[in-house]
């Protein structure tokens, strides 16, 4: 059974599914924060996950704002507000888990990722819509006959598609949390 997000908490946690390390943006209210926690969709980071050039001040490739406007940046005291990409005291980083990830897939989309052969092939009845959504939330890939990774399918309308939907290890991990859940 999905639970869909909607809301602010929902696009955090698809931001937050579709960075490479699952972290969250760095600005969020505080009320939003809390519910993602207190819901389990979100941990705090653990420690050296967050690069050296992206401190827990810093906003990242992934959080677009304009510069010197007010944000809260996610941990800080009472949803404290700071110039954007400024060096907030107490900050923290928090990190997508894997009931998040759940959280924001369909039913379709769950089906698919808890339905993968052994080998993490997903099953040819699978939508390529549903396969190119778990592919941006990083847990499907694609590959050739040679076992090369790709991030789409390659299909150019002629035929069919040159690249299979695989489950990632982040893909594995999630559908089997999906399936000891249930």
């Amino acid at each position: 059974m999905s639970s869909q997000l909607a809301g602010a908490a929902g696009r955090h946690l698809t931001a937050a599914a579709e960075h490479p390390q699952g972290l969250l943006p760095i600005r969020i209210r505080e009320d939003v924060l809390q519910q993602t926690l207190s819901n389990g969709f979100a941990r705090p980071a653990p420690e050296g996950l967050i690069p050296a050039q992206e401190s827990a001040g810093q906003p990242s490739a992934t959080d677009q704002s304009a510069a010197g406007r007010r944000h809260p940046y996610a941990g800080s005291a009472g949803g404290t507000y700071a110039s954007a990409g400024g060096d907030v005291p107490g900050s923290r980083r928090f990190v997508i888990t894997h009931t998040g990830f759940l959280a924001l897939l369909s039913d379709s989309q769950r089906r698919a990722l808890t339905s993968a052969e052994p080998d993490g092939l997903l099953p040819s009845k699978v939508a390529w819509q549903t396969y190119g959504k778990l592919a941006k939330l990083r847990l499907v890939h694609f590959l050739d006959d040679d076992g090369n990774s790709y991030p789409d399918d390659g299909d150019t309308g002629v035929g069919r598609p040159p690249r299979r939907p695989y489950l990632t290890e982040l893909g594995r991990s999630v559908a089997t949390s999906a399936t000891t859940n249930d």
